[in-house]
């Protein structure tokens, strides 16, 4: 008959490993198959795919862009994919549109007489928007007036915390209601550079869009 000596040491050489439980292992395999799920959509990706990926805030929007060109495993797939990147490419054609064009890093650089790297910043820094564009980023036009960036422009930006830069644009060029004796859109707003009381509305407005 074991002592009861042997039987506290065994005791404690089974607490010291405790069994991992069914919720950990799930988890565990979860998170193995995820990983060569990105692996592959990583792999797969085109230059705009993997751009729009790298100039996402928002990690869902990440995951899901992420696996759209893995190749498709039948005809309808395949046909569902080009029609998804149609949308996209017109959605984007018609934002650059609404925003008066689309300038690139160089061109924004030169005109604010500050480096491309001062660029990033700004726009990691939520003084400019930038949008991931093919395998850069672009930047709206609407954004600037005389060589300068819109007064208030930073504290608009801020409102939409990390909602993706392309749906932070669309609401940019929407016209609003309820700021004026006709709708304008809030790059329009900016642009008469409103009062504070005007200025801490827009900003939270963008943040209501983001909430």
């Amino acid at each position: 008959m074991a002592s009861n000596a042997s039987l506290a040491r065994t005791g404690r050489r089974s607490s010291a490993h405790p069994i991992m439980s069914a919720t950990d292992t799930l988890r565990r395999k979860a998170l193995e198959k995820l990983t060569l799920a990105i692996a592959k959509a990583v792999e797969s990706a085109s230059d705009d795919t993997l751009a729009d990926i790298v100039g996402s805030h928002d990690l869902r929007h990440a995951l899901v862009v992420a696996p759209r060109d893995i190749a498709p495993e039948s005809p309808a797939d395949l046909e569902a994919l080009k029609a998804a990147r149609e949308r996209t490419g017109q959605f984007r054609e018609e934002m650059a549109e609404r925003a008066g064009g689309m300038f690139d890093r160089t061109h924004v650089a030169e005109m604010l007489g500050v480096s491309a790297a001062a660029i990033d910043k700004q726009r990691q820094r939520k003084q400019i928007l930038g949008v991931p564009y093919g395998t850069e980023i672009r930047y709206p036009a609407a954004q600037f007036a005389n060589g300068e960036v819109l007064p208030g422009l930073k504290a608009v930006l801020e409102g939409f915390a990390d909602m993706n830069p392309w749906e932070q644009l669309m609401m940019l060029t929407t016209p609003l209601e309820g700021f004026g004796s006709h709708p304008e859109t809030v790059f329009q707003k900016l642009t008469k550079r409103p009062e504070p009381g005007v200025l801490k509305r827009l900003a939270s407005l963008t943040a209501s869009w983001a909430a």
